[in-house]
């Protein structure tokens, strides 16, 4: 997110389905979308926090924040212990 999107610059030399990702949140990925800078958003780390991230996006929830220090680990915690809206 600290860095310019190369984003622009692909889709000025490339008209083909463009799918972008990293530093996105809904407001930003709605835009890029509208704008036609992209066709579609990619969230890694969000979907990891937020298993039911389209949901919470849907009813503008409170997002879980991600903790990229369980990422990639040897136990489950990190992956599959994020609570979903209904356990919050």
């Amino acid at each position: 997110p600290d860095v310019p999107r190369v984003t622009p610059h692909i889709r000025a030399n490339y008209d083909g389905t463009l799918i972008t990702n990293g530093g996105y949140d809904k407001t930003a990925a709605a835009n890029a979308i509208r704008t036609g800078a992209a066709d579609a958003v990619a969230f890694g780390q969000f979907f990891i926090a937020n298993p039911d991230l389209p949901e919470r996006f849907r009813i503008d929830a409170q997002l879980n924040r991600p903790v990229p220090e369980t990422f990639y680990g040897p136990a489950d915690s990190g992956y599959v212990d994020y609570p979903f809206i209904s356990q919050t």
